[in-house]
């Protein structure tokens, strides 16, 4: 069975345009990127959801917190990367895939940083993480 989430739909969007793709392919990962994972790369994934209720019930349009993390060796690299990104998903409406309806995403937030991978003997790479708001019609 398909994977019916909002995360799928922004990951969609992200392959799906070509400044994006030219960059890393179809490698947008979710949480995690294999180990055999080229750079650079994107992994995201679901930190939060935030759901409204009423007195009679849930209004049905919840929130997803999406973290998009962007992976490159250099700083500059990763930079590109995550302005491609961010072109992309910021503002995104009316995106559907597999009966999932997103109905709006915008940027909360966005840091640099680096990680050291699996390895010790590889050097550091850079990344930076933005944070998303994704409103979305849940079935």
């Amino acid at each position: 069975m398909p994977l019916k989430s909002p995360e799928q739909v922004c990951r969609s969007a992200l392959i799906a345009d070509a400044d994006v793709a030219a960059i890393v392919g179809t490698r947008v990962y979710p949480v995690i990127a294999p180990a055999t994972a080229d750079l650079p790369f994107v992994t995201w994934r679901r930190s939060g959801v935030q759901r409204e209720h009423t007195l009679a019930g849930p209004m049905g349009t919840p929130t997803v917190i999406l973290a998009v993390d962007c992976y490159a060796t250099t700083y500059e690299a990763v930079r590109d990367l995550a302005d491609k990104c961010r072109l992309v998903l910021d503002g995104f409406g009316t995106g559907e895939a597999e009966s999932v309806v997103v109905k709006n995403v915008s940027l909360t937030n966005e840091a640099d940083g680096f990680i050291q991978l699996a390895g010790g003997e590889m050097p550091p790479v850079y990344s930076v993480t933005q944070t998303y708001s994704v409103m979305w019609v849940e079935t």
